[in-house]
């Protein structure tokens, strides 16, 4: 017997790549992992729409999530300091409009060449968790400058 909360992961989980997927299972208990790739597996034989019907349970549970600004080139950056790599990709992918080259071009080559690579491997997001991803990495910028000063480490200071 599966919980409505696994169901609904199963089928989220499905709208991602098979790395993402992984990478999320092998963080949840043993026995709702075994539970969600039994569903994920039920899901793939049913030849069921997994990305609409996932974007269709976005749309209801994050409907207030959804982000409609956007960052400058700047604040997007700065986010490459404070994410993983791989979660920084993700944050450039969403963000439409952007030139990713030139976001890029102004990272540490090694970042550079990390998010890149991470990049190319992810697919294209949900619409409905592209915007959730999109409204928290604003929250992230709104809190980090609302961070005192005397609050962010010495380093770097004059």
């Amino acid at each position: 017997m599966s919980t409505l909360g696994e169901r609904k992961s199963a089928l989220l989980l499905l709208s991602l790549g098979a790395s993402d997927q992984r990478q999320l299972l092998a963080r949840l208990p043993a026995a709702s992992a075994r539970t969600i790739r039994a569903l994920m597996h039920d899901l793939r034989r049913s030849q069921l729409p997994a990305a609409e019907l996932a974007d269709a349970l976005l749309g209801d549970e994050m409907r207030g999530l959804t982000a409609r600004t956007s960052l400058d080139v700047d604040q997007l950056v700065a986010l490459s300091t404070t994410l993983p790599h791989a979660w920084f990709a993700r944050v450039l992918s969403v963000w439409t409009g952007v030139d990713r080259n030139f976001c890029l071009a102004l990272l540490d080559n090694r970042v550079a060449a990390s998010v890149r690579e991470e990049l190319d491997r992810i697919g294209r997001m949900p619409p409905k968790l592209a915007d959730a991803l999109r409204a928290e990495s604003l929250q992230l910028v709104s809190e980090a400058m609302a961070t005192p000063v005397a609050a962010l480490p010495a380093r770097g200071r004059v």
